[in-house]
């Protein structure tokens, strides 16, 4: 036989996966599953069937809760979460490693299941899904044990409420379910109507190793039972992983309640190769991107940006690569994607590539541009909606890391396709999460009156002092035109820690010099005594030192990776904040906000309220005397006067603005989270609450810093 004719004759043979296990499990559960409550299983009024994606047969009928099942399990969470909590680090961990324990021995089990339920090849379930899902509730088994070590003044939030979609359904959950057990909170799961066996599954594992009722309560059904757990009144914290559209409705819905929203939404993935990277790996990494879990990878886009000089060789390779894709059963170990009988999907795939990109639709779907310059790169992949991860393909190490560390992501790959790893966040920041800050605000908005209201501000400002954008009783183009200069200082903005704190270093001592004139100026205009004027500017002079000296001293991180490499944790400005001030402490409150957004890079939009001495002209005239002179790049301080919630709800529905700070009262707190619902800004409000910004716990620290930046990880391979 010559050698040519024995390559002709190779083929992949059939490599099914048994599903005697999980049919038999099915079996003996035909008559549907209920409710997993207070750890017994209970019947609902209604139920749904699961379905097999690919052949259209019903798996099983699965309860359908409604609001009085939600209530149920909420109530039994929250009985059971005190003694939870008590039992301490060491006793959550206990229980945690005896889930992964048991679901290593059953994740061939689960694997097939993941593949019956949800469609997706069973290659991808077994050595992926469900090992990452072990390794997970691993890592926090090891949380737990340290967790009063780590965090000795932090304390549970209470209950958790859970909301994950249908991809990656049980990876998702362990997600979202073992830090917030390693914490110390009771929780409530609601996994996707579309794939929810495997949550089904694991409440038996819970049952198994004897986990205390109600730690762990399981409730199935469609989007409604999800508005219930969202809207319930005894939740502490909601976890929801979706789509862009899903997560906007519940920013709403949960505006001015006092949860802690955590979203981990499906954003857009960029994938960018220069020329001189290795093209065979790229196209390998980038079909794996666009065509895991069925063509529902996690994300609601994938770009691709290609220079020039290789677009027609690589998307000739990529053309090559996609048509040998093996479609086939599910179950076979050797099928890449799964042939569906789903037509009305296909079809929704076909009309999204016609009417361009939709960007709800998760689908095997990829947009393709070319770029001839690498800050063309840069501009085409930042604009338009920030990327939940994004991939760097270069042979040059120093280009690839300039281009990461300035791409709008959380998570960027060099060399890697970053989805794989899932994470943007280390396993203590994701604990963090479910755990009360050290320190909360608890003065309510009588208490917060300190000081006599000073007098609103006197008319309109049109001569420019730079760096300050100055306007009075403002309307939208004054507005427009303050982010607008923001916008644009973004280049200006020192990129380095120790420039930035010598920044700082300077306004201190400009205050230093002018000490005496803002004392006199502070009692004239809100009626204390010089001697508590003078105590506040104290405290403002030291403020702008305190975060000079963290402007180059707030550190990132090398974390493990799942992966062989490593991963950089960066601490990242947010980009323009618009900060809502205080009445009281006209001086001192300002400095307080404006300090930390200014020493991690950002740029602000400062509205002082009507009543803030700030609003007065020749109160403010005196800040920009301190500013003008410090070398701050023109536009990266703008003050805006008027109305203050007014302004911050335009500048939270604002597509240039990055995140929003505001503190007033709850009710305009419930407004600028609402305001904020539709672009997904972030925002930090205080309820109505405020700190003692004369304390060095609640008026300063790393929980101002943690609201000023966010982490970015960058994976970089390396090993064998």
């Amino acid at each position: 036989m010559q050698v040519a004719e024995i390559f002709t004759t190779m083929s992949y043979g059939p490599s099914p996966e048994s599903t005697a296990n999980v049919d038999t499990w099915l079996e003996n559960r035909r008559d549907g599953f209920g409710l997993f409550i207070n750890g017994a299983w209970s019947a609902s009024a209604k139920s749904l069937d699961s379905v097999n994606p690919i052949n259209g047969k019903p798996l099983a009928k699965i309860a359908f809760a409604d609001g009085a099942d939600v209530d149920t399990a909420v109530k039994a969470a929250r009985a059971a979460q005190p003694a939870w909590e008590s039992l301490g680090g060491h006793g959550r961990a206990r229980y945690l490693h005896a889930l992964a324990q048991l679901l290593r021995k059953r994740m061939r089990e689960f694997a097939v299941l993941e593949s019956l339920d949800s469609g997706k090849p069973i290659g991808e379930s077994s050595n992926v899904d469900i090992p990452l899902a072990i390794h997970h509730i691993h890592q926090h088994t090891g949380w737990a044990q340290l967790c009063e070590a780590e965090f000795p003044e932090r304390r549970a939030r209470g209950v958790a409420g859970l909301i994950i979609s249908s991809d990656y359904p049980l990876l998702m959950a362990a997600q979202t379910i073992a830090p917030a057990l390693a914490a110390g909170n009771s929780i409530v799961l609601k996994p996707s109507e579309k794939s929810s066996l495997s949550a089904l599954m694991f409440a038996e594992l819970c049952e198994e190793i004897g986990l205390p009722p109600g730690v762990v309560n399981i409730v199935t059904g469609d989007g409604s039972t999800g508005e219930y757990l969202t809207d319930h009144p005894d939740v502490d914290q909601l976890t929801v992983a979706g789509s862009a559209a899903v997560g906007r409705k519940i920013r709403y819905r949960t505006a001015g309640s006092g949860k802690t929203l955590a979203l981990d939404l499906a954003g857009q993935l960029a994938f960018i190769i220069f020329d001189d990277a290795d093209l065979d790996s790229a196209v390998e990494a980038l079909v794996d991107a666009v065509c895991s879990n069925q063509g529902r990878p996690g994300a609601e886009r994938v770009q691709l940006l290609v220079q020039e000089s290789v677009e027609t060789r690589l998307l000739e390779k990529l053309r090559t690569r996609v048509g040998k894709l093996r479609v086939g059963d599910p179950l076979d170990h050797n099928t890449d994607l799964a042939d569906s009988v789903d037509s009305a999907r296909f079809e929704r795939v076909a009309g999204t590539a016609d009417d361009s990109i939709h960007e709800e639709l998760f689908r095997p779907l990829l947009s393709v541009m070319s770029f001839r310059l690498q800050s063309e790169a840069m501009e085409q992949a930042n604009r338009g909606s920030y990327h939940q991860t994004a991939c760097v393909w270069s042979e040059n190490i120093d280009r690839a890391i300039d281009l990461a560390t300035g791409l709008n992501a959380a998570t960027v790959g060099i060399n890697c396709h970053t989805f794989s790893v899932f994470g943007g966040e280390g396993v203590r920041d994701q604990l963090e999460k479910y755990l009360r800050p050290r320190r909360e605000f608890s003065s309510g908005d009588a208490a917060a009156e300190e000081m006599p209201a000073a007098g609103a501000a006197e008319g309109a400002f049109t001569e420019d002092l730079l760096p300050i954008v100055r306007v009075g009783d403002s309307g939208q183009a004054d507005i427009q035109g303050a982010v607008s200069a923001a916008a644009r200082a973004a280049s200006g903005v020192p990129r380095s820690g120790i420039r930035r704190a010598q920044v700082l270093y300077r306004l201190a001592e400009n205050l230093s010099e002018r000490a005496d004139e803002f004392c006199w100026r502070l009692a004239r205009a809100t009626g204390v005594a010089e001697q508590a004027a003078k105590r506040e500017v104290d405290a403002s002079l030291v403020r702008f030192f305190t975060y000079a000296a963290w402007a180059d001293n707030y550190d990132g991180a090398a974390r493990q990776s799942v992966q062989r490499g490593i991963a950089l944790a960066l601490n990242q400005a947010i980009g323009v904040i618009g900060i809502g001030c205080p009445d009281h402490q006209p001086l001192l409150a300002p400095i307080s906000l404006v300090a930390p957004a200014l020493a991690m890079g950002n740029r602000v939009v400062l509205v002082p309220s009507e009543g803030n001495a700030l609003a007065a002209p020749d109160y403010r005239r005196l800040l920009e005397q301190i500013l003008a002179p410090s070398c701050i790049p023109d536009g990266v301080v703008n003050i805006v006067t008027g109305a203050r919630d007014e302004i911050l709800r335009t500048l939270a529905a604002h597509k240039q603005v990055n995140g929003i700070w505001y503190f007033g009262s709850a009710v305009g707190s419930q407004q600028i989270e609402r305001a904020a619902a539709e672009t997904l800004t972030h925002t930090w409000v205080n309820g109505g609450k405020f700190p003692d910004w004369f304390s060095r716990d609640e008026g300063e620290g790393r929980h101002f810093l943690r609201e000023a930046s966010r982490v970015k990880n960058i994976w970089i391979p390396g090993g064998e």
